[in-house]
């Protein structure tokens, strides 16, 4: 059974030093669904997507992603970390955009997409110029491949960033809070661009602050809080109706 696309992950705990950051999170993606990860700041929310992206190593519990043990082996009854050829492997089916655009400054919007696909995964140049050129149409930014990243505004950014991980042709795609960062006029540019994506079948899991556009695409939220899951569920009825105090009070303040 084809499992590409799906993330599951069982007791999931992340500790920096004596301070844990996620205690025992269980999450389900399906394949073609859409996540959101709501909750207050420094509940763990961007640690639990960069576990998932192998940007940061978990400390216990199970993480398959796209139907396989994520950043480890089991042998010997014991967890041992994949060698770091086998991550990048992994983590080269999984795009990601963050906050901040981390764009090369010094490349144009096109060389950026095109950076992964030629450095990185070694196909053709011209190819991938092609394929780029078709990607920053996708995202809204049809003829200004030419302008670098000074010349675009913070949602032109963010949404070169959104080609650029698309380019790599990622199997699931994780946002971490796309929006933040940008005016709120610019807001809804990067949106579009995600319910376009989510309308395409995509996977994704992002972490926002935007509850409308969560209780409009998402399937399922998962509210978090001081590193544990508190409710998941249907999105609507999370958002609409939920269940545990800790999640009522925090939807109280921002819807």
């Amino acid at each position: 059974m084809n499992a590409d696309g799906t993330i599951v992950a069982r007791k999931l705990c992340k500790s920096f030093g004596r301070h844990q950051v996620l205690r025992d999170i269980d999450l389900t993606v399906a394949a073609g669904e859409i996540s959101c990860i709501i909750g207050p700041s420094g509940s763990g929310k961007s640690t639990l997507l960069r576990c998932i992206n192998g940007l940061e190593a978990v400390d216990r519990g199970v993480l398959k992603v796209n139907g396989e043990d994520f950043g480890y082996v089991e042998k010997d009854d014991a967890y041992h970390a994949v060698r770091p050829r086998r991550l990048a492997e992994q983590r080269a089916r999984i795009g990601m955009v963050f906050q901040q655009f981390n764009l090369f400054p010094n490349m144009t919007a096109e060389s950026n997409v095109m950076s992964g696909p030629v450095l990185v995964q070694k196909k053709n140049r011209e190819a991938c110029r092609e394929q780029a050129r078709e990607l920053l149409a996708k995202v809204g930014l049809e003829g200004c491949g030419h302008k670098y990243p000074a010349q675009l505004s913070g949602g032109q950014q963010q949404r070169v960033a959104i080609a650029r991980a698309l380019a790599m042709e990622p199997t699931i795609m994780l946002f971490d809070e796309p929006t933040s960062a940008l005016d709120p006029e610019r807001v809804g540019e990067v949106l579009a661009v995600m319910r376009d994506l989510a309308g395409n079948g995509m996977t994704m899991l992002l972490v926002t602050h935007e509850m409308g556009f969560a209780r409009e695409v998402a399937d399922e939220v998962l509210f978090m809080d001081e590193g544990i899951a508190v409710e998941r569920g249907d999105a609507r009825e999370v958002l609409g109706n939920p269940r545990e105090k800790r999640t009522q009070a925090f939807l109280e303040r921002v819807l």
